[in-house]
């Protein structure tokens, strides 16, 4: 069974959900500090008769957190409520998971005829007192430092959060008797817990939710499902004056799925549900998915709605994210389309792909997006495909601009190629987090990062501070496995050809005094009609590229004079 992922507008933020299946909807919600990946998969069996939708908890995964800077239980049913009115769900059964059940207790108590059953894996019941405790310990903040010592340290408490309960009474008669999560599980949990900007807010809401009582005024039927494995089992069965609409199904980890399917024979919902759809159009960036025959791809979209769009892409071991800045100062002129090329950030990856096939990924995903001309931005290899994109364009690639570019280097040949990217695989002690750390770090400091030699230095201020390291590293990992597609194709083309091949007007910016500028020199050596510019800054000029687009009337007579006067280098 398939599953798609989505945005949807609810307000000001944006909502990301999965979903699969057809039939009535059954909402879910996932553990912090966790997101929808890790509850579909152990429930989409169903979705033989349901429409699953497992939603990103606001501040969570890939949605926009609450405006509030210390939400209670309250304001997360309440948003989720919103997001129901904005995907046209009317009535729906619920299922929550830990701090997911306590969404779903509160979400039930708060709008009772909006819920036809409430299926609980784990409910917090913290009395008053405990409540503090775990508020004060549970989720502790993990603050980039420049060794990266925080992710080893993230790694830690992720452990240890299953091995004891809670995790920071380490003792024997706190132990969990459950085997520990593989590798990459663990990395997961790290890496959302890491991306999530406070992380602990859902800790806190779940702590401080008095569940207990909430639960004494549930009018829907609620179904408790948690395995005797689980903290939170004996608790929940030792509860006394519970409504009669509470009930306990004894069920293992193995009968869990079908007691789940057993109950959700005995409710109805509403299979009223509208079908999934973008944000709006508007100016301010916002996120989308193109949908092609190779899966989907993430695009930011932004700016007014006519005009020839401006369409980025990110270099090596980056992803769209990085590029909103300055994707965010073109929307004022003209549409622009950021992708995430296919196998980083959020996009499915294309497997044993070369420099063509990224291009034509690239050209299905704009008419997906219904773009036909364009213009199109590259930074680092993505001016390599940049370049790729615009020879099997058929004409629509109008301006290019190729952003401190990094070629394909026939001198170094299968040693770039073997080495430039290695696959982030997860280890069971989170020591692949310090290596990649150390690889992006390099990379800011030499090239080719994995020589790390004197000659191979990158004489310009390096980006090396933790918090700024931080982001580009989590933004990496989310294509651990597969960026190094992208990045040996880029290698692996043949500069000359790519640079004839170019015959549209062309910026190429290179960073002055880098290693790096020499390829911005030979880009626009080998260009018939390009023009040079340098910079000593590490992002883009965003004035001299709108100069070059003509985006103002006082930049097209810029670029007119410059035109007239046949200056091609500067």
């Amino acid at each position: 069974m398939e599953i798609t992922r989505h945005f949807v507008r609810v307000g000001d933020r944006e909502v990301h959900y999965r979903r699969a299946g057809s039939g009535p909807p059954f909402v879910l919600f996932h553990v912090s500090p966790q997101t929808s990946a890790f509850v579909m998969p152990q429930l989409l069996p169903l979705a033989d008769s349901f429409t699953l939708i497992a939603l990103d908890t606001p501040g969570y995964g890939d949605s926009d957190p609450l405006r509030n800077p210390a939400p209670v239980m309250a304001d997360y049913a309440d948003a989720v409520l919103e997001t129901f009115d904005a995907l046209g769900i009317k009535r729906a059964p619920v299922y929550g998971s830990h701090t997911g059940a306590n969404v779903a207790v509160e979400l039930a108590r708060r709008a009772p005829g909006r819920i036809s059953a409430v299926i609980l894996d784990g409910l917090s019941l913290s009395t008053p007192e405990v409540a503090e405790d775990r508020t004060d310990h549970y989720a502790p903040r993990f603050t980039p430092t420049p060794d990266g010592a925080h992710l080893a340290w993230a790694w830690q408490h992720t452990r240890d959060q299953l091995i004891f309960w809670p995790w920071y009474e380490a003792h024997q008669a706190n132990r969990l008797r459950a085997d520990m999560k593989d590798a990459n599980y663990l990395h997961n949990v790290v890496l959302y817990k890491m991306l999530a900007p406070s992380y602990w807010l859902g800790y806190r809401a779940a702590f401080g939710h008095d569940s207990r009582d909430a639960l004494k005024q549930l009018t829907v039927d609620t179904f408790f499902v948690t395995v005797d494995a689980d903290v939170h089992t004996s608790v929940e069965r030792s509860l006394p004056d519970l409504p009669p609409n509470i009930h306990f199904v004894d069920t293992t980890e193995e009968t869990q799925l079908e007691a789940i399917r057993t109950t959700l024979e005995t409710v109805s919902g509403d299979g009223a549900m509208a079908p999934a759809r973008p944000p709006p159009h508007r100016r301010a960036l916002y996120r989308t998915y193109a949908t092609i025959s190779g899966g989907q791809r993430l695009v930011r979209r932004g700016g007014p709605d006519s005009g020839k769009p401006l369409v980025m892409l990110h270099g090596g071991m980056r992803t769209s994210a990085l590029l909103a800045e300055t994707a965010q100062k073109i929307t004022p002129t003209r549409p622009v389309l950021v992708v995430d090329i296919a196998g980083n950030g959020d996009s499915d990856p294309i497997t044993g792909a070369g420099l063509k096939d990224f291009a034509e990924d690239v050209l299905h995903v704009l008419d997906d997006c219904g773009v036909a001309d364009f213009d199109l931005y590259g930074e680092s290899i993505g001016a390599t495909l940049a370049m790729e994109v615009a020879r099997q364009s058929n004409g629509r690639a109008g301006k290019l601009i190729l952003d401190r570019p990094e070629l394909p280097d026939p001198d170094m040949g299968a040693d770039l190629i073997a080495n430039v990217a290695p696959p982030i695989e997860a280890r069971w002690d989170g020591t692949h987090f310090l290596t990649a750390w150390h690889m992006l770090r390099d990379a800011a400091l030499f090239w080719p990062w994995y020589r790390s030699t004197a000659e191979g230095m990158r004489d310009i201020e390096p980006e090396v501070g933790p918090v700024s390291l931080q982001a580009r590293l989590l933004a990496w990992l989310k294509g651990r496995l597969t960026y190094g597609d992208y990045m040996r194709a880029a290698f692996n083309a043949d500069p000359d050809s790519l640079l004839s091949s170019v015959t549209q007007p062309t910026l190429v910016i290179g960073l002055a005094n880098d290693i790096l500028e020499l390829h911005a020199r030979m880009a626009a050596d080998g260009i018939e009609s390009a023009t040079l510019i340098t910079h000593a800054f590490h992002r883009p000029p965003a004035s001299e590229m709108a100069a070059f687009l003509g985006d103002t009337e006082s930049n097209k007579r810029k670029a007119a004079s410059a035109a007239h006067t046949g200056e091609k280098h500067r």
